[in-house]
């Protein structure tokens, strides 16, 4: 923070100076992007109250600030992505300080924008940079809205209202599709409509089905494919969703009802939809992205070709029927969360109430009360106590979490096992020799018709290329399996299929 921002008998604003601003950035601590980025919010909000910058001066402030924390901002990304669902704290710290200084930014850009189109006698040097200004204010929100969804959060009004102000403006300036020069580097190149089209389709694309790394690759996606994207101001062929200019509601299916006081805009995935199925059968055939895409930090090619699949299915015309019906019921579960949350949930471990909304033969729409699940995001493993005379745990994992306008959570659970059992899990020579044990959580009471059963391990636990020998804790019941198949990974969890040996086929 600099010594500057707190006086009220302050002397001329020191970034009125730009040699100082550039000194100033130059002492951003290099390994500290958090004290970087919180150092940045108040350079802007000092800088946006300031009422005597030309606005060519304010713009170049804000610029060096921008150029200056572009690494800042992708490495709290990175750290972002690489917390563990347990670590609340730190997660709840990065992501207020990062999508604090993302709208500090938008915010910075936009009084810039206002300061243009309100000033008649706007400089022509400056009036060639118009474009550029309000295509960086677009990027800002687009980068806002991002980060609120990674959070599985609402996306408000004032949002999307931002978002059509800039699209007006670039409108009725009538460079709404000049390809300009965003920023610099291979990837700085597009047109306004382009990052219009690239918030919509963010925002139509269901994220809350998707872990905080997979969105991050959705919209990484989302931005790659930018230029396929279609749009229309009346219903056409391919634009299966709508947003109304009045700003007054997210963008949605064209299945929704819209206002009767409603300015429609449809738009649609065109081409991308073709491009996002293309990378799905390429890793298929492969194993391997093609070559335009370049894998995100911490993003497997599984990760990225499930995003890609979720993205194809979400952008179709329509969305398939569901596989069972939902009903309507009231009642409520007792739910612990993580793999030592499942483990130890019979022993009355942490656990947390819910609303259950309705319920499938596949699991279970669930509110989640309030300040509760600070941790919660799709792929968390946990813990399920029904209401009933007999209760057992069971086991489920969180596969969507949306908020509402009152904010509200919603969450849907599959279920993986009603009936879970800790147990422990050794390898097992043909000499007889056992390894270490370690705990484990079996799925099913006992193996298939076909001989096979599922069980969670924390992540690493063995090879799985070895003979295994797990004995439940219950009743001492021991069987012997090898490892079948890795069903799936979440953040402290892995879920494997074992033929159990002896059993019948």
């Amino acid at each position: 923070m600099l010594k500057w921002l707190g006086g009220a008998d302050a002397p001329e604003h020191p970034m009125a100076n730009l040699a100082y601003v550039k000194e100033t950035l130059a002492t951003i601590p290099a390994e500290d992007s958090m004290r970087a980025a919180q150092d940045a919010v108040q350079w802007l909000e000092s800088i946006e109250t300031e009422n005597h910058f030309s606005l060519m001066h304010r713009y170049e402030v804000v610029d060096l600030i921008d150029a200056a924390l572009k690494r800042h901002g992708q490495r709290l990304l990175d750290q972002y992505l690489a917390l563990k669902p347990q670590a609340k704290f730190q997660e709840g710290l990065l992501w207020r300080t990062t999508t604090g200084y993302w709208k500090a930014l938008g915010d910075a850009y936009l009084v810039c924008v206002t300061q243009a189109t309100s000033d008649k006698n706007v400089a022509s040097a400056f009036r060639k940079k118009i474009p550029q200004v309000v295509a960086r204010a677009m990027r800002a929100q687009v980068l806002q809205i991002k980060w609120i969804l990674m959070r599985y959060g609402y996306v408000g009004d004032s949002n999307w209202s931002t978002v059509v102000q800039l699209y007006e403006q670039a409108q009725s300036g009538g460079y709404l599709d000049d390809v300009i020069d965003i920023y610099g580097g291979a990837h700085g190149k597009g047109t306004i409509r382009q990052e219009f089209l690239r918030t919509l389709m963010l925002g139509v694309s269901s994220t809350g089905g998707l872990s905080p790394v997979k969105q991050n690759f959705a919209e990484r996606a989302i931005a790659y494919f930018s230029s396929a994207f279609i749009s229309s101001t009346s219903p056409t062929a391919g634009c299966n969703f709508f947003f109304d200019l009045n700003g007054g509601m997210a963008p949605a299916r064209v299945l929704a009802n819209a206002p009767s006081d409603a300015r429609l805009f449809y738009f649609g995935a065109g081409q991308a939809l073709d491009h996002a199925q293309h990378a799905v059968d390429v890793v298929n055939d492969t194993g391997a992205l093609p070559p335009e895409f370049a894998l995100n930090a911490g993003v497997t090619i599984d990760e990225a070709a499930d995003t890609f699949l979720h993205l194809a299915f979400n952008w179709e015309k329509e969305l398939p029927a569901r596989d069972s019906e939902r009903r309507k019921i009231a009642t409520t579960l007792q739910v612990t969360h993580g793999f030592d949350g499942v483990l130890s949930a019979a022993d009355n471990g942490l656990q947390e109430t819910w609303v259950v909304e309705n319920a499938s033969i596949e699991g279970y729409g669930m509110i989640v009360p309030e300040r509760r699940g600070e941790w919660l995001q799709v792929g968390v493993l946990l813990g399920l106590l029904p209401e009933s005379e007999m209760p057992k745990w069971g086991a489920g994992i969180v596969r969507r979490v949306e908020t509402d306008a009152l904010g509200q959570r919603r969450v849907g659970i599959q279920i993986i096992s009603r009936a879970i059992s800790p147990a422990t899990m050794c390898t097992s020579q043909l000499t007889g020799e056992r390894g270490e044990p370690h705990h484990v959580v079996l799925l099913d009471a006992k193996p298939s018709r076909s001989g096979y059963m599922q069980a969670l391990l924390r992540p690493e636990s063995f090879t799985l290329r070895d003979a295994l020998e797990a004995t439940r804790t219950a009743d001492g019941q021991s069987f012997m399996m090898m490892p079948s198949g890795m069903v799936e990974s979440g953040p402290d969890f892995d879920r494997v299929r074992f033929k159990v040996e002896g059993a019948e086929s």
